[in-house]
């Protein structure tokens, strides 16, 4: 399946691809470029989100976690990298309208271009947590290599979820607005700060086990915090599931992408 995106990218030359990474570039450089603190602020953002929590729920909630303000780093690093990632994807198209409308290239390279530039974000964050993890006394473990597998697994799910919405844009522009509604109901039904055991055994949830952004966090603190291999078969079926979507995504976008430019 992937073989067959990259395959998709090229006409026997490497052009497409050379582009796609011209494209990942300039959204990266262009990212922030108006705001005070620039590049810093991708990383000031997760660290205020992160201080307000803490003071407000390590007397109760983080009580009985250990390391609760690594807990709570991860779990924001996660969920921001998701919700800037799958936010700025689903306008790619509009807002590099003129290369939608006007030239002849795959349409998927806008996507997968700004994925790939709020990506690296993602792991150079993902690499200063465990940094700090280190720092503040959290016990080295050899779990921590793979870490990178969680971080692909979720630039992959960020992907087909991004195909998704970047084509449905197109044709619902509310869709931004819904979509903001919906993030802001995500980060509550996301163990961002508090743990999946202080739900009890309600509905509540049930709802959580059926969030995709859940596993990939926990993937992760087990994997810095705990020191604990994740669970293989269970890292394996969420793997299979992503790719498959990958697929569909992608199938879906390229059954709509000639009407693109007349929408545009």
């Amino acid at each position: 399946m992937l073989q067959k995106l990259l395959a998709s990218l090229s006409t026997g030359q490497k052009r497409y691809l050379n582009l796609l990474g011209e494209i990942a570039i300039s959204q990266f450089k262009m990212k922030d470029q108006s705001s005070f603190f620039g590049f810093i602020w991708s990383f000031l953002h997760p660290l205020i989100i992160l201080i307000v929590l803490y003071v407000f729920f390590n007397g109760g909630i983080g009580k009985h976690v250990e390391h609760y303000a690594i807990y709570l780093l991860i779990g924001i690093v996660h969920f921001q990298h998701f919700s800037n990632t799958t936010g700025a994807s689903m306008t790619s198209l509009y807002s590099m309208r003129q290369l939608t409308a006007n030239t002849v290239i795959p349409k998927e390279i806008l996507v997968i271009g700004v994925v790939i530039s709020n990506s690296v974000e993602f792991i150079i964050s993902m690499f200063i947590c465990v940094l700090i993890a280190y720092w503040v006394g959290v016990p080295f473990s050899w779990t921590v290599v793979l870490l990178p597998l969680v971080v692909l697994l979720q630039v992959v799910m960020v992907l087909w979820v991004s195909f998704f919405l970047s084509c449905i844009h197109v044709f619902v522009r509310d869709i931004a607005y819904i979509y903001q509604v919906f993030l802001r109901i995500l980060f509550f039904i996301t163990p961002t700060f508090y743990t999946p055991a202080f739900l009890g055994a309600g509905p509540a949830r049930y709802i959580v086990l059926l969030n995709p952004l859940a596993y990939l966090i926990s993937f992760s603190r087990s994997s810095i915090i705990e020191g604990k291999m994740f669970n293989p078969k269970l890292f394996l079926l969420f793997s299979a599931a992503n790719l498959v979507m990958v697929f569909v995504g992608f199938r879906v976008f390229k059954r709509y992408e000639p009407r693109f430019a007349e929408h545009i």
